[in-house]
């Protein structure tokens, strides 16, 4: 249908309301007779259509109308009056006019409740709806009803006029409670305006008087009033505004949170700073008696910020997973972030395969390589997320499940970073104290890949490497560890400067141990400072041997000997290698603390 034809059924619906089943035939040939419209066997048909069910044109398409059609309104109104003129009497002609006006100012009005507050719209909307129906009957409901249940049909509103009401959604096995104000008086109104089941749960909290209201019986009032499609617009305009707005606070809120963490990293950074200068000038001035007591006190003091960073990266989480379980697919990007934080890294050899498989499976090498990246390796689970789609909704909802990956491994890395300071603070703790972590099952490619997470931001143009062999857990003290993956992964990355090949391996040489390779294509290490690279003080950079701080090796080397392993390294120019080697049954605690 035309958008013409819509406007003289609008109008001919505004000339006489109460007589338009007896009119309907009359107008629609005096209509055809004037051929104003372009399509006349159409309108016909909708017109005897309307009259046979008895149905009046709500005006609510008037209102649709005026911002598409507002220079045809009136030339619309015109034709069909001249139509109707030559069958009607005088008063006809006085009727038309009458809505003629009403046109202009149905025009003129449709931001007339700009002025209002929301409770005056909502007011004045209720208002309007209890006169249109004849005041129809309140209902008492006692605390605890239920007035809408998720995802269950809505048939129609609940109109609040005394006690409270809460919406809530059950999320992975717990109520969140949403902001009262989301409630309003009006409980219902957009599930039913859209037709669509209800995206929460309301449920009474004090004893409740309230006018329940179909859906049929909304499209009555809405007839009966002029001004109720208004009031209902604008209400429905301002119900999402506000949503919008707590949208808008929550994304405010989580940017607060980022920055105020950044200033714990920073702050954090400036401690350890602190401490590496007074750790050289202890160690330079012959005073490591008194440096267990110094970095017991640092430690002491970084434990505050540490707790900060975990408590923000918690609170993170939950507004993300909140965020999340009211997007439109929450299912979906649920799914991805939970991917992205449970997911143990694969080997650059598996990936391949997985990338090569996958796009053997699916006729499609490019979307196979976005399936893996988001952690999806099989066609069936591609299939699941993806059927039924265009390409471009394809393409759409990869952009978006790769937006909540990402998110996802950012509060991975966040926990992780965190996990780690205090992994460190641990660490500095027992070189005052005698009493250490608990040992605990230790997975080297874990934390080879924690470490990995850290020193992202410095691989740059670097190509990474995994090479992971299933090899088994080993008894030890995994904050230590990772100081050594850590340290030597650091080393390898800056002696490559921008570029160059980082491989990283995992094997099970025999059944008792377990062996880390570190292998960069750095300019390599001269043969006379191979025999001093683990000596205090003795630091490579860049190529040229330099003695400053040079700690990282000598820990490293102090770390992977009180687990009784062994340290080793192989260099010649394009390749350098340090192979960890450790027991699988790890160290005896006694034997720990007795060693430092």
């Amino acid at each position: 249908m035309t958008d013409r034809s819509v406007i003289l059924m609008a109008a001919a619906d505004s000339i006489e309301r109460d007589r338009l089943r007896d009119q309907v035939d009359d107008l629609t040939t005096e209509v055809v007779r004037v051929e104003v419209v372009s399509g006349p066997a159409e309108l016909r048909a909708r017109l005897q259509e309307l009259s046979a069910a008895g149905t009046v044109v709500p005006l609510v398409i008037i209102d649709e109308e005026l911002e598409s059609a507002d220079g045809e309104m009136h030339s619309a109104a015109t034709e069909v009056g001249a139509a109707v003129l030559q069958r009607s009497s005088p008063s006809a002609a006085a009727e038309l006019e009458t809505a003629r006006k009403r046109i202009r100012r149905l025009q003129r009005t449709f931001f007339g409740d700009s002025g209002l507050s929301d409770d005056e719209v909502e007011e004045a909307m209720i208002e309007e709806i209890d006169r249109a129906l004849d005041h129809p009957e309140r209902v008492v409901y006692p605390p605890g009803t239920i007035l809408l249940e998720e995802n269950q049909p809505v048939d129609g509103i609940q109109i609040v006029m005394a006690g409270r009401v809460r919406l809530f959604r059950h999320v992975e096995g717990h109520d969140v409670i949403f902001h009262s104000r989301t409630a309003g008086r009006i409980v219902g109104l957009s599930a039913t305006a859209l037709r669509q089941p209800a995206a929460f749960t309301a449920q009474a909290v004090t004893e409740l008087t309230a006018i329940p209201v179909s859906f049929e019986q909304l499209e009555t009032a809405l007839q009966k009033s002029q001004s109720l499609s208004i009031h209902l617009v604008d209400v429905l305009v301002r119900s999402l505004a506000r949503r919008n707005l707590r949208t808008v606070e929550q994304r405010v809120h989580i940017d607060r949170l980022a920055r105020e963490l950044a200033v714990e990293r920073d702050q954090l950074a400036n401690a350890l700073a602190r401490l590496e200068q007074a750790q050289t000038r202890l160690i330079e001035s012959e005073k490591m008696a008194t440096l267990g007591q110094l970095v017991a006190g640092v430690a002491h003091e970084l434990n505050n910020p540490v707790a900060a960073i975990e408590r923000g990266a918690d609170f993170l989480t939950e507004d993300i997973e909140r965020l999340s379980a009211v997007h439109p697919r929450s299912d979906v990007v649920l799914a991805s972030l939970e991917r992205a934080r449970t997911q143990a890294p694969l080997a650059t050899r598996e990936e391949r395969e997985l990338r090569r498989d996958l796009a053997t499976e699916l006729g499609d090498g490019a979307l196979a390589d976005r399936l893996v990246g988001l952690g999806i390796h099989t066609g069936a689970g591609a299939a699941d997320l993806l059927e039924g789609l265009s390409e471009a909704e394809r393409d759409a909802r990869l952009d978006e499940m790769e937006l909540y990956y990402r998110l996802g491994r950012s509060v991975r890395n966040l926990r992780s970073s965190a996990s780690r300071i205090a992994s460190h603070v641990k660490s500095l703790r027992s070189y005052a104290r005698a009493d250490r972590e608990k040992r605990t099952d230790v997975s080297i490619e874990e934390g080879m890949e924690e470490s990995l997470m850290l020193l992202n931001h410095k691989l740059g143009d670097i190509e990474l490497v995994r090479a992971y062999s299933a090899v088994p857990p080993m008894t030890g003290f995994a904050g230590e560890l990772n100081q050594v993956w850590t340290n030597l992964l650091s080393n390898a990355i800056q002696a490559m400067t921008d570029t160059g090949t980082l491989t990283v391996a995992t094997r099970a040489p025999d059944p008792g141990h377990v062996e880390a390779t570190i292998t960069d294509t750095g300019p390599g290490i001269a043969e006379e400072d191979l025999a001093r690279i683990f000596d205090l003080h003795f630091t490579t950079k860049e190529g040229r041997v330099e003695f400053g701080l040079g700690l990282g090796l000598t820990i490293t080397r102090d770390i992977v000997e009180r687990h009784n392993g062994t340290i080793e390294v192989e260099s010649r120019p394009g390749q350098t290698t340090f192979r960890v080697t450790l027991p699988v049954d790890g160290v005896d605690a006694t034997e720990h603390a007795t060693k430092d």
